[in-house]
């Protein structure tokens, strides 16, 4: 089997981790199963999901496909019910792993490192290609906004950095991989299969953001016995947007249903949605275009040259930072793992920004890469 086809399901895996947990859970709702028991179900959808991948070798890639798209619903279920289930408890803020005096300077210094080294680095490798080095940049000013910015929470700068940001990722895409994708997305089931991942990953990025939960938390004088719908205001991401903010008590039988939605969640959740969808929809044209082939081995054709994950999958790993938080909190128990668990859920922390801002730069870059090849 194609080594790059294997990595570049490794990295559609890795990436359902990347966006950061928002908030805690395990308010007064009692859960309806232990911890373990979400673990359980996601480690399942992985084995899943990566023996679909290597029996690629023995099977139609169609196949090979159903079955990884499967595991991967089973995955994201139990990602989904292993952040819903947490029982981390409200810490104070004198108890995070690293002092909260610590996270303006280094939000500052990490989004001006990364401004410095994209202009570096895109002059000496893409002198010919300043958008690389101009969404770098923008990356790098996502993650220092915060402390770079005065009021930050109404500057009208934030508001144009949160729609420059998916504006240039939609460019530098087109610009260098619109006739791989289109080609890609022709293919009627690797469009379905990119089409129902980046739903997938949509739908557990809203759940591990706090957007929706099955897990409500009392407070705030709110009646959670009662369903509602209300309008509100969220300071995520960057700045403050108008939202929606609903609780339906009993939506799925006895389990309810919360969640609060804005146009700055829904930018960030579509943009890294879209940018899964697109990478996996590449992973089916390319599984298909080796069953064509003569050689289902062989990689000599365009269409079989298309992935590019092999680089980035081993990075991508660092995108499953708040899963593995959770992972320690199973592990070492809510006492041990909360000031790790915190290091994500603390807006004021640069660690969220940062895993944001390297997930949309290694799925973009797949994309890049893969489009550069088949040229």
């Amino acid at each position: 089997m194609n080594t790059r086809s294997v990595a570049r399901g490794t990295t559609l895996l890795t990436a359902l981790g990347a966006v950061p947990v928002a908030s805690a859970h395990g308010g007064e709702a009692t859960p309806p199963m232990p911890q373990w028991l979400a673990l359980a179900v996601l480690l399942v959808g992985v084995v899943g999901a990566v023996g679909s991948a290597y029996a690629r070798r023995r099977t139609t890639a169609t196949t090979a496909l159903g079955g990884t798209f499967a595991g991967l619903v089973v995955a994201a279920v139990g990602a989904v019910g292993l952040v819903q289930l947490s029982p981390v408890e409200t810490l104070a803020t004198s108890q995070p792993a690293i002092a909260r005096a610590w996270f303006g300077p280094l939000t500052l210094g990490i989004g001006l490192a990364i401004v410095v080294g994209s202009l570096a680095v895109g002059r000496m490798r893409w002198p010919d290609r300043p958008r690389y080095a101009a969404l770098g940049m923008l990356l790098g000013l996502w993650v220092a906004y915060p402390v770079l910015v005065p009021g930050s929470l109404t500057n009208p700068v934030g508001y144009l950095l949160a729609v420059a940001v998916p504006a240039t990722v939609g460019y530098v895409v087109w610009r260098d991989s619109r006739d791989l994708l289109a080609r890609a997305l022709a293919d009627r089931p690797s469009r379905w299969f990119g089409t129902g991942t980046g739903v997938v990953a949509a739908l557990f990025f809203m759940f591990s953001m706090g957007m929706l939960t099955f897990v409500p938390e009392a407070g705030g004088g709110v009646d959670l016995t009662r369903s509602f719908v209300t309008t509100a205001q969220v300071t995520n991401p960057l700045v403050y947007w108008p939202a929606v903010e609903f609780h339906f008590h009993d939506a799925f039988g006895t389990t309810p249903l919360s969640g609060v939605v804005s146009l700055g969640m829904a930018l960030l959740v579509g943009l890294v949605a879209v940018l899964v969808g697109l990478n996996a929809a590449l992973l089916a044209f390319q599984w298909r275009a080796n069953d064509a082939a003569s050689d289902p081995e062989a990689s000599g054709s365009a269409e079989a040259t298309v992935g590019s994950a092999a680089v980035a999958a081993p990075n991508a790993c660092c995108c499953c930072g708040p899963v593995v938080a959770e992972l320690a909190v199973v592990s070492v128990g809510p006492a041990a793992a909360a000031p790790l668990y915190w290091l994500f859920v603390d807006l004021a922390s640069p660690v969220g920004a940062l895993f944001f801002v390297v997930s949309v730069g290694l799925l973009a870059g797949n994309l890049v890469r893969s489009g550069s090849r088949s040229r």
